[in-house]
């Protein structure tokens, strides 16, 4: 079901909460986002406690809609690190290495494409003793943080998806959420747990992506019907954000009024459903 972007902008500020520049949790899965308005890139993260292997554990990732971790910039990193607890051995991240690498800090690249920036982070090889100290095991291409203690928080560890090795198995994994479905520049997953966005059989896909229809209904005056008076706001406020008036008219909420809106508002065009 479509939602008008009035009444789901009204829904999300009663929803998130905001504790220490972090987004409360509105469920019981406890994800935090790191917000733009604080810098970050307003995508969502959560401890998955289950202790499993990296294809396991990215499996269970797209399950509920999320991805493991590409935790690409330093900012991000350091974000992150702040609050996650300290464990041994780390997290499982969405970090792999390319075969056939022939060191321990050659060929990483994170699940979203880009490369691993192992400059600004110390790669600890062989943590488990799978191979001599030296030697790069070509099994081991998986990232997880490591370790427990380290001063910086910007350690990697690489390790084999098998289990073989004792401590392998013996790891949590971060979960992100990024996906945007409805390219409204907001990440989903946000947008359900804000009640903005439908999700009925709580995959933390929208209802609306899934059934390929819109999301929202851009009925900017609240009438319940896009109509001649939307465009002409849409129109009058071209190149604007919209200002006091009528933020809501940049749909795609990108910070100008262009193309991008005209279309969205053309496509919806009617009664709200």
């Amino acid at each position: 079901m479509r939602k008008s972007v009035v009444s789901g902008v009204v829904a999300g500020a009663i929803a998130s909460g905001v504790i220490g520049g972090v987004a409360a949790p509105a469920h019981a899965q406890d994800a935090v986002q790191w917000r733009v308005e604080d810098g970050g890139n307003g995508h969502w993260y959560a401890i998955h406690n289950d202790y499993t292997n990296w294809t396991n554990a990215r499996s269970q990732a797209l399950a509920v809609g999320a991805d493991l971790a590409s935790l690409a910039t330093l900012e991000e990193w350091m974000w992150a690190r702040a609050w996650l607890p300290s464990i041994l051995h780390g997290y499982l991240l969405g970090g792999r290495q390319l075969p056939n690498s022939k060191s321990p800090d050659e060929g990483w690249f994170w699940l979203t494409g880009e490369p691993v920036q192992t400059e600004w982070m110390v790669m600890d090889d062989n943590p488990c003793g799978s191979s001599p100290p030296g030697v790069e095991d070509m099994q081991q291409d998986f990232l997880h943080t490591c370790c427990e203690g380290n001063p910086q928080g910007i350690s990697l560890g690489d390790l084999d998806d098998f289990g073989g090795w004792g401590c392998d198995l013996a790891l949590r994994s971060l979960f992100e959420w990024s996906a945007d479905c409805n390219a409204d520049g907001i990440v989903d997953f946000g947008q359900i747990r804000a009640g903005e966005l439908d999700d009925a059989n709580a995959n933390n896909i929208p209802d609306c992506c899934e059934q390929g229809v819109a999301c929202f209904c851009p009925d900017i005056d609240g009438n319940g019907v896009v109509d001649a008076i939307d465009l002409a706001i849409v129109i009058g406020y071209w190149g604007t954000n919209g200002g006091k008036e009528y933020p809501q008219a940049d749909i795609d909420r990108s910070g100008d009024i262009d193309a991008a809106d005209l279309a969205a508002l053309l496509g919806a065009w009617g009664p709200c459903e």
